[in-house]
Parts: C-alpha cells; sequence; structure tokens
C-alpha cells in the first residue's frame, strides 16, 4: 500500500493570521519493513493571536518526531493505534509546558486528527472538531469524532439544529491539545483500500460546505494536489471566514 499525497493551507479571507499546521509525510520504517510509513495530519490552533499558531505547530512537530522514532524501532507489524496515542499524549505534554511557561501563550491549544499507515494497516486519532474523511466509491464517510459544544447536542439530541447554528456556543472545543494535563483520544482502526483517499480537514475548510460540496472535487479529480486547491477554492467562494486546512492521501496497491 502505497499513499500519494498532498497538503494546503491558505488563511482564509476573514482572519490576519494563520493558525493551522498541517502534515503529510513518508516515514522510515524498521529495516525490516517492506516500504515506508506514512503520516499526516491537520492542527487547528486555539488560543488567539500567534498562540493558536505556536500550539498547532509543537503539535504537529511533536507528532512527527515521536512516530518517527516509534516506527525505526518498531519491528515489522507495529502497533499503530498505540503509537499515535502516545504521539498525542506527547505532542499535549509539549503545548501543555508550552503555555504554562509562557504568559502571552497560557490557555493554548489545538485540534488535531491524525493517520499513521504502515504495513498495509492504517489507524487514526483525534482531539478536537478537525475531521478526518474516507472518500470510497463516491461516497464521503466521517471516521473521525467531533469533540465540541454542537457535536454533543446534536448526539444527544438535546437542541434543534436552528438553535445550535444561533447560539454563541456552536463553535467551542470541547477536547484540545495542551487544554488538560492528560488528553482523552479516541483513536480508529481503518481498512484501505486501493482506490480509496483520504481527507484531513481543518474546520474552516469543511463548515463552509455541505457534504455534496465536499465531494464534488472527488468526483472531478484524481490527483491529491488539484483536490486540496479545488476544495480551499470552494470553501474560500463560500465564505472563508476561518484559516483553510486540507490533506489529501490516495491509496495506491
Amino acid at each position: 500500500m502505497r499513499f500519494l499525497m498532498a497538503g494546503l493551507s491558505d488563511i482564509g479571507r476573514k482572519r490576519d493570521l494563520n493558525e493551522d499546521s498541517f502534515l503529510a509525510a513518508e516515514i522510515s520504517l524498521d529495516s525490516t519493513a517492506d516500504g515506508p510509513g506514512y503520516l499526516l495530519a491537520v492542527a487547528d490552533g486555539i488560543g488567539g493571536h500567534l498562540a493558536g499558531e505556536v500550539a498547532s505547530a509543537a503539535a504537529v512537530e511533536t507528532l512527527r518526531t515521536v512516530v518517527a522514532g516509534r516506527l525505526a524501532a518498531a519491528g515489522p507489524i507495529p502497533e499503530l493505534a498505540a503509537i499515535l496515542r502516545e504521539a498525542f499524549a506527547l505532542a499535549n505534554e509539549e503545548v501543555f509546558r508550552r503555555a504554562s511557561a509562557t504568559t502571552h501563550l497560557n490557555g493554548m491549544g489545538t485540534t488535531l486528527v491524525a493517520v499513521l499507515a504502515a504495513g498495509g494497516k492504517a489507524a487514526a486519532a483525534n482531539v478536537g472538531d478537525s475531521r478526518l474523511y474516507l472518500v470510497r466509491d463516491e461516497t464521503l464517510t466521517q471516521i473521525s469524532v467531533d469533540h465540541s459544544w454542537a457535536a454533543e447536542q446534536i448526539r444527544q439530541k438535546l437542541m434543534a439544529d436552528a438553535d445550535i447554528q444561533r447560539s454563541p456556543f456552536r463553535n467551542v472545543v470541547t477536547r484540545s491539545i495542551g487544554g488538560a494535563e492528560k488528553p482523552d483520544v479516541d483513536t480508529f482502526e481503518i481498512d484501505l483500500h486501493s482506490g480509496d483517499l483520504l481527507l484531513l480537514a481543518s474546520d474552516g475548510l469543511f463548515g463552509p460546505l455541505e457534504e455534496k460540496a465536499l465531494l464534488k472535487p472527488f468526483r472531478r479529480r484524481r490527483k491529491p494536489a488539484h483536490i486540496c486547491h479545488a476544495l480551499v477554492r470552494a470553501a474560500n467562494k463560500a465564505g472563508g471566514r476561518d484559516n483553510l486546512t486540507a490533506v489529501i492521501a490516495a491509496v495506491v496497491a
């Protein structure tokens, strides 16, 4: 299994700073493994001017360092979900440490969604409301679970959609990297097939677009870079109220 990958981040039309960070990288495996591993990630910073940018960059940097170290020593069949959980925990420690050490960074945090693939297997993890989607046979399926006030109301059927959209709490994230000493991380095993595509996105990208609009570029294009550009254009055309980030991987046999 190989990944063809691309990523794109855009400041959007309303913000003066991009607080999103992303990663789409090959990761070297143990010398006994057949082929490389792949790590995809999107982080959306929380905490205002500069702080959100620092938090998302620190989370992605720590994630990559930890995963690379573990895969290099994991043997031919690594426990991918366990590696992601450890990497998320250490990313949380790093963001929490930086926030505690510097006054203007106090309270910063970030969402984080990631996919790790190696040895024909794949796992994902997320904290916050940045999303992972699987596109298969022209069908879009959300894999990750949103950790947000709005999503909680929907899951528990506490409020009508119209009331949720009017609420001042609709964009509040209920879990974040750096928001507590220990993160509550959701992990998922993913059964990937040749021809599948993965989309990791910050809420600035998927928020303005209905599912049909999110899926449209996948039906018209196959190259990940072209799909990323089309999605960012569509989200900006729909308002571009926030930073927009998309990471896409096409699965090749």
